[in-house]
């Protein structure tokens, strides 16, 4: 019998410690801009432009979100490079002031990214772990605007890492 109400306590202990969690999803665009750092003996352009896709879903304080990088040709010659990529970045959430609309965005993930060359170094792949921050303001209740830096540190034969900036739009449903 002691062990039946000490087990019924447990659970009433947890049962009235749980919460339903609120998780709000959201889709956004981001246009970004790197910096590249390469190994020395390769010759590939130090700057890339591209686009990126994101889904993810936050609670008020943490988020999780997933990005597909879709690499813009820089100019067209021989040494054009596109780099793209897809990965998934675990994100925390400050707000700042009174009013909600301001917070500070911090990130942490993990992403593989592909490099293109044109100049005949052919196709690279490599994966990365990134960390970020930023800062993101809500226009309105669903619409958010995002600047982000990231740095990333490439495990490829001709990537050693990137510093990206972003702004993007999000959109919570």
């Amino acid at each position: 019998m002691k062990k039946v109400l000490l087990l019924a306590g447990l659970a009433g202990m947890v049962a009235a410690n749980a919460e339903a969690i609120d998780v709000t999803p959201y889709v956004g665009i981001d246009a970004n801009y790197a910096l590249v750092d390469t190994d020395s003996s390769h010759s590939i352009s130090s700057k890339d432009w591209s686009l990126s896709g994101v889904i993810g879903g936050r609670t008020d304080r943490f988020g999780l979100e997933a990005f597909y990088n879709a690499g813009l040709k820089e100019h067209k010659s021989t040494h054009d490079t596109r780099i793209s990529g897809y990965g998934v970045d675990a994100l925390v959430f400050q707000q700042l002031g009174c009013s909600g609309r301001w917070e500070l965005v911090g990130s942490a993930g993990l992403a593989n990214y592909k490099l293109k060359g044109d100049n005949g170094l052919g196709t690279d792949r490599g994966y990365a772990e990134r960390l970020g921050a930023g800062v993101q303001y809500a226009v309105t209740e669903n619409a958010t605007v995002r600047a982000m830096y990231h740095h990333a540190w490439v495990h490829s034969s001709q990537l050693d890492s990137l510093d990206e900036f972003t702004v993007g739009l999000r959109y919570a449903f």
